[in-house]
């Protein structure tokens, strides 16, 4: 072994990575660019990543472009039709060309969708009681994990943005929840949240890690709140699904991913089970003897 890079690269070939991004890093041309460079050195590693994108700040700015006001409850849009016809453009041709020009530019090989294929997900539009209110979102029911990894079979990459052609107009889905789902029901060996902040602040400083046991507590006592507070009860469901490690980390320090994948401590915080405490603990101290032996 001549590196800690290449304990990772045998460690994690042909297994599949979920990584999701919000709209706000696809829309930002170096944000994006440092997200794809990384995620072509996993792929030429031999890791499947498949990446969920959202779009909340891009359709925002759209809705208001053209003058509609956007609408939330509790942090989730309210998607009428005027609304999925805007999201859909955002979603499908603006920011998916943007991933796929900078995947030209990066010479990265791989697939950009315009929507998550129904073939993958089953989804079942939310109820409605004003017919133009929550009429264009709903909740993925199923995941057909043979038809994810198949999808794989030529290539290492797929970017989707978190939209279901179930329906005939669309249906748009809170990207946290697409990449859970998908995370779950493809069994992917890791699940990565990128946003603006490099995990969970514990009195203050960034939690290394976090286990499923820990997180009923977190949400308790009020440590974790808001979108925070949303996020750790998706990666609890995902933790307790068979979803082995989650990381939450800072999307916007270049090259994150990268560093995130390849060292043992990175500065985000992970997730994992409670029955895997002492195998990660184990873990890390193993990588401090290779390390210093390889003068790291």
């Amino acid at each position: 072994m001549h590196s800690m890079k290449e304990f990772y690269q045998a460690k994690y070939r042909d297994n599949l990575f979920v990584v999701k991004a919000g709209g706000r890093m696809i829309a930002d041309e170096a944000s994006r660019k440092s997200l794809l460079s990384d995620i072509k050195e996993l792929t030429d590693d031999g890791i499947k990543v498949l990446l969920v994108y959202g779009g909340g700040h891009a359709i925002d700015q759209a809705l208001e472009g053209a003058n509609i006001e956007p609408r939330k409850v509790n942090g989730r849009r309210i998607t009428g039709s005027c609304e999925m016809q805007l999201i859909k453009g955002v979603m499908a041709a603006d920011l998916g060309f943007k991933v796929a020009s900078t995947m030209a530019e990066l010479d990265l090989y791989g697939l950009t969708l315009g929507c998550t294929p129904p073939s993958w997900i089953k989804v079942t539009p939310r109820p409605r009681d004003n017919p133009d209110d929550y009429g264009y979102d709903g909740t993925i029911d199923d995941v057909a994990l043979d038809k994810v990894h198949k999808a794989f079979d030529g290539v290492n990459f797929i970017a989707t943005p978190c939209l279901s052609a179930t329906t005939k107009d669309g249906i748009n889905i809170n990207a946290d929840n697409v990449a859970v789902a998908l995370a779950i029901g493809a069994q992917a060996r890791k699940l990565i949240f990128l946003s603006d902040v490099d995990g969970v602040l514990i009195d203050g400083e960034t939690a290394p890690f976090i286990t499923d046991a820990e997180i009923p507590k977190l949400i308790e006592d009020e440590i974790v709140t808001g979108g925070m507070r949303v996020k750790m009860e998706n990666c609890l469901h995902a933790l307790q699904s068979g979803v082995k490690r989650i990381h939450l980390l800072d999307g916007f320090r270049p090259n994150a991913l990268r560093s995130e994948i390849y060292d043992s401590i990175g500065p985000a915080t992970m997730l994992l089970p409670e029955e895997n405490r002492q195998a990660y603990l184990n873990e890390i101290e193993t990588h401090k003897v290779i390390k210093k032996a390889l003068g790291e």
